[in-house]
């Protein structure tokens, strides 16, 4: 009688140990799609890995499925897991598709436990390739260096190794600077130049343009390119004293057409000769 008690408890302690074994395992289903962005009728890719205790999941069963912008299912199948614990399947939505958000649900049951994920994608609609474009100050001399930067975004998160086509145009829409850059891991790129003595001054613009994914992003910017800075040693005789002070006193209240216009005292290029001109020759004073 006292063996059978104990051949009975046994059977009930294993039976429980069982219990809490089937209970206990910590079974995790991942799920993704090749790319955040589709076109209509484009091939969708969603795959995912199904483990149980960290180990691959082998022939077992998930549900997928597919709900559309108004949360109504679109595409139900169910997919069997390899060797590795991996499954995938690939659809197509049709030219009668809703545009916008799709959810992906999946699913999948191992000894009486279930593990569930999501995902989603965008179906259409807006780009969600984002550039944005800028220069590192709004105004520039002449052979100062200018620097051009900006950032390439899928959704929310930064691209590496998009090429993006940068074109720099000057006041007359002509192409003076023209490169291809390539994004870094921070999704970044970044263009550094000057414009030589010879160039035209005034307004430039920078066009900058990029794709990835099949989609197409662009923006421009602007920067000013001023003149350069006339030699405060008006006379030339090596050092600013006196005699350039008193050019410049000369000069004052001057501008083009004026009897006392001098164009070598309008230090700053803005057509007249004034106290900025005079203050210039004042900090470069050395007599």
């Amino acid at each position: 009688m006292k063996l059978k008690s104990f051949v009975l408890i046994a059977l009930l302690m294993v039976l429980v140990s069982l219990n809490y074994a089937k209970s206990s395992i910590n079974l995790v289903i991942s799920v993704y799609t090749d790319k955040p962005w589709y076109n209509i009728e484009d091939d969708i890719k969603v795959y995912g890995t199904l483990t149980a205790d960290s180990l691959p999941a082998e022939n077992e069963t998930v549900a997928l499925e597919v709900r559309d912008p108004a949360d109504s299912p679109v595409i139900v199948r169910t997919i069997q897991t390899n060797s590795s614990g991996a499954y995938n399947t690939v659809f197509k939505m049709t030219s009668e598709s809703q545009l916008g958000t799709y959810t992906v649900h999946v699913s999948s049951n191992h000894n009486d436990v279930t593990a569930t994920n999501t995902t989603s994608f965008e179906l259409g609609g807006a780009s969600l390739l984002n550039l944005t474009l800028e220069t590192n100050s709004r105004s520039y001399n002449v052979e100062e260096t200018i620097e051009v930067h900006g950032l390439i975004t899928l959704g929310d998160q930064p691209v590496q190794g998009v090429l993006v086509a940068v074109e720099v145009q000057d006041p007359l829409s002509t192409p003076v600077i023209i490169r291809v850059l390539e994004t870094d891991i921070d999704g970044a790129f970044l263009l550094t130049f000057q414009m030589s003595a010879e160039a035209i001054t005034g307004a430039y613009t920078v066009h900058a343009s990029a794709s990835s994914e099949g989609q197409m992003a662009t923006a421009d910017t602007t920067f000013q390119l001023q003149p350069p800075l006339l030699s405060a040693d008006l006379n030339g005789d090596g050092i600013v004293n006196i005699l350039d002070i008193a050019i410049v006193a000369l000069a004052w209240g001057s501008y083009p057409g004026h009897p006392r216009w001098n164009p070598i005292c309008d230090l700053d290029g803005n057509n007249a000769v004034n106290i900025i001109d005079i203050t210039i020759v004042a900090i470069a004073y050395n007599p």
